[in-house]
């Protein structure tokens, strides 16, 4: 079993510790989460981190490693940036997320 730090965008401060049971990660790898809004959705997150030593609090899971050339981004982040308009891309960057 690993714990595995993750951050939602590389260049976040804050990690979030989920556990995985597969092939080992390293830092950088890139993985799926559970999405907390949408029980059906999910979000990637960057390795940060990895430790076999449990933290003192539950792990949720992580539920893959992301390959972007088989799934889109996170499904819901790309379904809202695909409907807005293009000039919030240019005021908010195309980093923006809803």
């Amino acid at each position: 079993m690993q714990y595995v730090k993750c951050k939602f965008r590389p260049s976040d401060t804050r990690t979030y510790t989920y556990q995985w049971d597969g092939e080992p990660l390293q830092k950088g790898d890139v993985v799926k989460v559970a999405d907390n809004r949408d029980p059906t959705a999910w979000k990637r997150v960057w390795v940060d981190e990895v430790t076999s030593e449990a933290p003192s609090f539950a792990c949720k899971p992580i539920l893959g490693i992301y390959n972007p050339d088989a799934e889109p981004a996170d499904l819901p982040a790309a379904a809202a940036k695909a409907d807005r308009p293009d000039w919030i891309g240019d005021l908010l960057g195309d980093e923006a997320e809803f």
